[in-house]
């Protein structure tokens, strides 16, 4: 007596917070998912991160092209590194809210001395993500978690490269002034540029009300 041929199992889901050990959500955004960095992210955020157009804006540090390896070694360093004096891993990833994949990511960078509580905000996504708002509702979420978690904190900075048009409405849209311009600041491959300093104060942020 024969077997009969086994039936084909269903489609695995859509990866989930549940699912292969990701961290759960920090924030369920209308466009986005923010949760901590998990180490198989690397292969995504290295599709998302690969682009000539993504790194224009971005330092030395966020290499093109955007491999694996470089990937791997972000990842390592998100999923390890804590603000002194805390147990709180302070980079997230921006996910799709369907598939909890890896878009982009968020998070800090700390300043010393008598800026000790200011923190630096850097953020990025790949740009099939660009357009959509995803960025500023991402932003919003993450101001508000940083204020919340770091309450010696009185002020949070970002620096946009000139001609970046697009992040300096994301940090309007999230209250940040635009307080400065370091003029010709920058060079990059040659090309010299303004830096474009916006800051936004603890008692600033409406979404601490």
């Amino acid at each position: 007596m024969s077997q009969k041929e086994a039936t084909p199992p269903p489609p695995p889901p859509p990866p989930s917070a549940d699912s292969n050990n990701l961290p759960p959500p920090i924030f369920t955004l209308s466009k986005s998912i923010l949760r901590l960095i998990h180490a198989s992210d690397a292969p995504a955020l290295q599709r998302a991160a690969d682009s000539p157009a993504v790194a224009k804006y971005m330092s030395y540090r966020f290499p093109s092209p955007y491999t694996i390896e470089e990937a791997e070694k972000w990842v390592g360093y998100a999923t390890t590194f804590k603000v002194p004096g805390t147990d709180v891993l302070p980079s997230f990833a921006i996910c799709d809210p369907v598939t909890n994949t890896p878009l982009g990511g968020i998070g800090i960078k700390l300043k010393e001395d008598i800026e000790v509580d200011s923190f630096e905000v850097g953020y990025w996504c790949g740009e099939a993500s660009w357009g959509k708002g995803i960025m500023t509702e991402a932003l919003r979420a993450y101001v508000k978690w940083v204020f919340e978690t770091f309450p010696n904190v009185n002020r949070l900075e970002g620096e946009v490269f000139g001609g970046n048009d697009a992040s300096i409405k994301v940090l309007e849209r999230a209250g940040f002034v635009h307080e400065g311009t370091r003029r010709k600041a920058g060079v990059k491959h040659g090309v010299v540029f303004d830096i474009h300093v916006l800051g936004l104060l603890r008692e600033e942020c409406s979404l601490l009300e």
